[in-house]
């Protein structure tokens, strides 16, 4: 590496300054930061004769301290200049920081101490990064103090100031409570277009469009389409495989999940991967993926989360929540962590607990209709039915982002509900609130909102066979038999070794009068499952009914013909003829005579 030798603006005795800060940067590149703090330190010292660093030296300075983990140093240095007062750099990492030492009231205190028109966007398009970086700082300050609605209105400013600015839209999904039609309202409103080009704005579009709609396929820009040559880029990245895995997993695709994220990395949507191997009840796999997180980034909140939903795949729920708790501790914005502490409660029968995580993670995941589905199952499970219809409501409308005004009942939701599990859901509740009907509508709603069903069996997962079952007790209860029986023999398609399904199946038979078929059903129940008392019990009375029915004509005749017994000749007294004869075989003769006619 030579020195420079244009003509650099020198300092004291000399000193070229300017090269000086090349070193810092390039030392900075490599991770030597020792060697980036040197040379930062001697181009503040010699970057001005009257003694007083400029902000950009200090900004170096600082940025050094503070990849070393010295914050308070970096701290320091900027606030002992006032230079986070007029200086957007040195405020930025001044807040960062305290933000390190979790001194969130501290950073925030800097930034309205900052001078206001510092804060305004400009044309300039550098200082609108900046300016964004600051605006994440102070995102990240508010929600550690729980001031989760001004924290989103900070995010989406840096979002206008600077559209590139991918963080501050990941901060928005993680950390704020930003509705569904709010993020699709704020991606509208980004000034892409002007402040990048063609190309690179329409790989941005689609890229937040896709983390936007992470839950379903996102429609067709027509507005900003994507080129051949930006989609084969945009689908080689792993922001496109981790958007799409998360879509695989929303629709309850697992493996295909999976196997998406395998072919990025390891470690990619660490999340959505431990979520993947708890449905998929991999817990091997799982506490291998777990272990290597833990020890691969001990302070990141993803890696504890993994081992709580360990724990809470075997059953050890108390430690699961342990887990989740020092998750939640390191990332209070985790929705996902409150998740499935609720999930670990409900799986213990402490539903107050459960609802109450849920309703934590409905807070910090306001766009999310999953907290208020899960919600509604608890209220569902303590027979507050009108409560859950409420919960299931809110649930329909987050997914399909439509509004309801004052309506309320189950048929709004089968009118709104786009979302499969939802309808099956307030199926099953308007099913145990005693309305039948609107439970059928609800079900069949869930069959056509299912991505896979085709309304073939064939086409079907093997998980839609409890709502066709589900649907078989709606239309029996209806007085519907013969379409339960076509829905219970398709869930044993589906399912077939079921014995609830042979259960309700036998029932449909009896009451269509048909009990012979009915008992041959449930004696399969029974042998997919001897304990099941339902079938028992149905069984016992099918056959009690049997019985009353037969006549004397009906009851079968002994297969055998009569017995004739010829019995040996007595014994003769003692002293006659013959009294000696051993007569040891007393044994009968029987002679059958089979009447065959």
């Amino acid at each position: 590496m030579s020195k420079a030798e244009s003509t650099s603006r020198s300092g004291t005795d000399g000193l070229n300054v300017d090269f000086m800060r090349s070193l810092v940067k390039q030392y900075s590149e490599l991770g030597l930061w020792t060697s980036a703090l040197f040379w930062a330190d001697a181009a503040a010292a010699a970057g001005s004769g009257t003694g007083t660093a400029s902000g950009d030296d200090v900004w170096l300075l600082a940025s050094a301290m503070l990849a070393r983990g010295e914050y308070h140093r970096a701290a320091y240095a900027v606030t002992s200049r006032g230079l986070h007062k007029q200086h957007l750099l040195c405020l930025g990492v001044a807040m960062r920081a305290h933000l390190a030492a979790q001194e969130a009231a501290t950073a925030l205190a800097l930034f309205e101490e900052s001078d206001p028109a510092l804060l305004e966007a400009r044309s300039d398009q550098t200082h609108n990064r900046a300016l964004a970086g600051v605006l994440v700082s102070q995102a990240r300050a508010l929600s550690s103090l729980e001031r989760r609605d001004a924290a989103s209105t900070a995010l989406c400013s840096a979002l206008r100031a600077d559209c590139a600015c991918v963080e501050a839209l990941a901060l928005l999904h993680r950390q704020t409570p930003l509705t569904h039609k709010q993020e699709i309202e704020l991606l509208d409103s980004l000034p892409i277009s002007s402040q990048l080009g063609a190309a690179e704005g329409a790989l941005l579009r689609a890229a937040y469009r896709d983390r936007v709609y992470r839950h379903s396929t996102p429609p067709q820009d027509t507005n900003d389409p994507v080129s051949s040559s930006t989609e084969v880029v945009r689908a080689r990245t792993a922001e496109a495989a981790a958007s799409h895995a998360r879509r695989l997993a929303a629709s309850c695709d697992w493996a295909g999940a999976l196997k998406a994220l395998d072919a990025v990395d390891p470690w990619c949507a660490a999340p959505v991967r431990a979520a993947c191997l708890v449905e998929l009840k991999k817990s091997a796999e799982l506490f291998a993926f777990a272990h290597t997180l833990v020890d691969a980034y001990p302070n990141s909140w993803t890696s504890w989360f993994a081992v709580g939903c360990y724990y809470y795949l075997i059953g050890k729920n108390e430690l699961a929540r342990r887990y989740l708790s020092k998750a939640k501790s390191l990332e209070p914005g985790a929705g996902c962590a409150w998740l499935a502490q609720g999930h670990s409660f409900a799986a213990d029968n402490e539903h107050d607990q459960a609802m109450a995580a849920y309703f934590k993670a409905s807070q910090l995941m306001a766009g999310s209709h999953l907290p208020p589905l899960y919600v509604g199952v608890e209220c569902a499970l303590l027979n507050n039915f009108t409560m859950c219809e409420r919960f299931l409501l809110r649930a329909a409308t987050l997914h399909s982002c439509t509004e309801t005004g004052e309506e309320e009942g189950w048929d709004t939701i089968a009118r709104v509900v786009k979302e499969p599990h939802v309808a099956h859901e307030a199926g099953a509740a308007a099913f145990a609130a005693g309305q039948p009907r609107a439970a059928k509508e609800l079900w069949l709603a869930a069959l056509q909102a299912a991505p896979e069903v085709r309304g073939e069996s064939e086409n079907m997962h093997p998980r839609w066979a409890a709502t066709l079952d589900a649907l078989g007790h709606s239309c029996r209860k209806l007085g519907q038999l013969t379409e339960a029986l076509a829905w219970h023999e398709r869930a044993l398609a589906l399912r077939p070794a079921r014995a609830a399904t042979y259960a309700a199946r036998g029932l449909c038979l009896a009451l269509l009068g048909r009990e012979r078929d009915a008992a041959d059903a449930l004696h399969a129940a029974l042998a997919k499952d001897p304990d099941d008392v339902v079938s028992l019990a149905l069984l016992d009375a099918i056959v009690d009914r049997l019985d009353a029915a037969l006549t004397e004509e009906e009851i079968p005749a002994f297969p055998f013909g009569p017995v004739e017994i010829s019995l040996p000749p007595t014994p003769a007294a003692p002293g006659t003829p013959g009294a000696g004869t051993d007569h040891s075989d007393m044994s009968m003769s029987f002679e059958l005579s089979m009447n065959n006619d």
